[in-house]
């Protein structure tokens, strides 16, 4: 697993306020987390159902395919954080692998900035575009005709969770890069 931004669990070295807010972020990460793996169990089903109901009883399900392709942002949006928090995600690690002590920790803190940047991206142009999807009245295309507005809100959603993953792990890493080496050998 990669170690660019592995979380997961309290460390003994993280300060007081960051241990609690390692625990508050953890819970909100595992509940979405949960909502994104029911949205993913909720789509198999509807999957399967629409197979049974085109297929063996001739009777085609019109809506089926719009309520799984309209989950699918739900699923990443929920998804992303927790898999930032353990480490899932893609790095080149043939590079930050061989990297070690403080030019290590840069690169950690440069990512870090760098989640929050597009954390901070999804949440503005989010609700910027769901704002005026609103005030035009948009509507999703095919038999639902959802307001668009409602969907769109799951990318500010999904960037208030990246944001408070890249908070954590930023946090974490900057009390690492200022802790003296001997504070770490004791601990």
């Amino acid at each position: 697993m990669n170690n660019m931004a592995v979380r997961s669990e309290v460390n003994v070295t993280d300060s007081r306020p960051l241990r609690v807010y390692v625990r508050v972020v953890g819970v909100i990460c595992d509940v979405a987390m949960a909502c994104s793996a029911l949205l993913v169990l909720m789509d198999l089903v509807l999957i399967g159902f629409a197979v049974v109901m085109r297929y063996l009883l001739d009777a085609p399900i019109t809506w089926g395919d719009e309520i799984v392709a309209l989950s699918l942002t739900a699923i990443v949006m929920l998804g992303a954080p927790k898999v930032l928090a353990s480490g899932g995600h893609i790095s080149v690690d043939i590079v930050t692998s061989s990297l070690k002590g403080r030019i290590a920790a840069f690169l950690k803190i440069w990512a870090n900035l760098g989640v929050l940047a597009v954390a901070g991206l999804l949440i503005v142009n989010g609700l910027t575009t769901a704002l005026f999807s609103k005030m035009i009245g948009s509507l999703t295309e095919g038999h639902l005709e959802l307001p668009v507005w409602m969907l769109q809100l799951l990318l500010p959603l999904g960037g208030v969770l990246l944001g408070l993953v890249a908070i954590e792990l930023l946090w974490r890493n900057l009390e690492s890069f200022l802790r003296p080496a001997d504070k770490e050998m004791t601990q």
